[in-house]
């Protein structure tokens, strides 16, 4: 990618857009949050309001500098700090308490100093419960939008969705869909509730046929969004499945194992032995960075063209890739940077039945973590692995709609941002799928995988690819052995039944030969 300084000298509509723009951000301690940070800083706006809350003890304003510190992917901190210091003004705020809980000083800085607002706070955990994803997925964007009605200076509110908030839709165009039910009226049942247990009960029932709470209530949440069109500047933009990053600002970067990432890297550890996937479907996945540059450039188009409908899907459907053409990408890899921190050899075992994903799951899941809990008990250590695949099922479990299912999505008004990006936007804020190289892409994914997410260094390969090996061959020779008893056991059961009989195999004598021929 090009260096700080190369970016700070072009020019462009887009690049100029955020230059010296104060840039209200929420969402920014988490994936697309902190690569926004980092290239919102790059293009030199005027300051960056990030909204943060207390977690663990730990005050806002510490969580940003253990942030900046900890992650790579602000490449330029660690030999210049105030490059990052000095533009984020972190204001203390919940997503999901009424009016973010925000001082009144801070709201008042707000209103007078905001010129964007990009909204990518979200609970994106697929299993939270109804409750929880409504107050920070769908009360948390009406409460953001309440505070963009104020802002003297706002030029536009961008709200980051996702592509499958109409998942019940086999083809989802770039416009805004009826709700399932009255987002408002969801907000109120859900805030007086009272028992948690019968909600979530009921719960069930609301959200069908969407597959889960976050999907639902994101389409909730663009309805929200879709009432404000009026009053405000918005845009939407809908990202499929986000994986790593693909260049911006470093390649292979992400620091969750959510979607697709988790079953890569669960793969990858030999944790996750067979997983239900329909191989032949697309893949709907996108690069983060993608996504980030994509985010920028909706918002200057947005703020640039008013008085249109400004809902855009992000996804690759100009470049598909399938679900088996990335599988074979990354088992070339499987022998190669073997992970420290692994359970055994790499597996990528598929299949599109339902019940015989469930079936081999005990053979591949439930009784080797027993033979590993056994194992290590008699170590004198605690058992783990059991629980471990509990932990697996239930994240196999809310990936299977999307692994066997396939959607097609309209880019049309996507396609028309990208034709307006001028000649050195795609090499400074690279957006266009078609200029994925999925191949390298995915060389880059599962090393990045290992590095940054599973913080694994390169110098770990010295023990892990003998211990690989050593693996490898335990494996080949535990697998004959059990195909062994098996064929032996076939052979008695068929022998007992008289379906095999094995008279007459028995060496003939050479008396005996010459007493058949006479």
């Amino acid at each position: 990618m090009a260096s700080l300084e190369e970016f700070r000298a072009y020019r462009s509509p887009l690049k100029d857009f955020y230059t010296g723009k104060s840039v209200l951000l929420t969402g920014g301690s988490g994936f697309l949050g902190k690569l926004l940070i980092e290239k919102l800083v790059k293009c030199d706006v005027a300051e960056i309001l990030l909204i943060l809350r207390h977690k663990k003890g730990v005050s806002p304003a510490d969580r940003l500098e253990q942030l900046l510190d900890k992650e790579p992917v602000f490449v330029n901190y660690a030999k210049n700090p105030q490059l990052y210091l000095a533009k984020i003004r972190v204001i203390e705020g919940d997503i999901s308490e009424i009016g973010i809980g925000m001082a009144n000083d801070d709201l008042a800085y707000v209103y007078e100093h905001t010129n964007i607002i990009v909204h990518a706070a979200a609970d994106v955990r697929f299993d939270e419960s109804l409750k929880e994803s409504v107050q920070t997925n769908v009360r948390g964007t009406q409460e953001m939008l309440m505070i963009a009605e104020k802002c003297r200076k706002l030029e536009i509110f961008t709200y980051i969705s996702t592509a499958f908030s109409h998942c019940v839709l086999k083809q989802i165009d770039e416009t805004f869909y009826e709700p399932p039910i009255d987002p408002s009226l969801l907000i109120k049942v859900s805030e007086k509730a009272t028992d948690a247990d019968d909600f979530e009960m009921l719960s069930k029932k609301i959200i069908e046929p969407w597959p889960n709470t976050y999907a639902f209530t994101k389409s909730l949440s663009e309805e929200i969004v879709r009432r404000y069109q009026e009053k405000l500047p918005i845009a939407i933009i809908r990202p499929s499945i986000i994986t790593t990053t693909k260049e911006d600002p470093i390649a292979g970067w992400t620091d969750n194992l959510y979607g697709f990432n988790g079953v890569v890297c669960g793969a990858a550890t030999g944790v996750l032995r067979i997983f239900h996937i329909h191989m032949d479907y697309k893949a709907s996945i996108v690069p983060a960075d993608t996504v980030i540059n994509s985010t920028l450039a909706i918002t200057w188009y947005a703020a640039t063209h008013p008085g249109q409908e400004h809902v855009f899907n992000c996804t690759t459907d100009d470049n598909p890739v399938s679900w088996r053409e990335t599988q074979s990408q990354l088992e070339q890899w499987k022998d190669r940077i073997a992970f420290d921190k692994s359970l055994w050899i790499t597996t990528y075992n598929t299949t599109r039945y339902k019940l015989v994903a469930d079936v081999l799951a005990i053979f591949y899941h439930l009784l080797p973590a027993l033979l590993f809990d056994a194992v290590l008990k008699l170590r004198g250590q605690r058992p783990r692995v059991l629980k471990l695949y509990q932990k697996v099922h239930r994240f196999s479990a809310v990936l299977r709609f999307f692994t066997n299912n396939e959607w097609r999505f309209r880019n049309g008004r996507m396609r028309a941002v990208l034709d307006a990006l001028a000649a050195d936007d795609q090499r400074f804020f690279p957006c266009d799928p078609k200029a994925i190289v999925w191949n390298d892409f995915l060389d880059d994914q599962i090393k990045g995988l290992r590095l940054y997410l599973m913080r694994d260094p390169w110098s770990t390969l010295e023990w892990t690819m003998p211990r690989h090996r050593r693996r490898t061959l335990a494996h080949r020779c535990l697998l004959v052995l059990l195909y062994g008893v098996l064929f032996c056991l076939i052979v008695k059961i068929l022998h007992f039944y008289g379906l095999l009989n094995f008279e007459g195999l028995h060496e003939i004598s050479v008396d005996e030969v010459e007493t058949q021929a006479a």
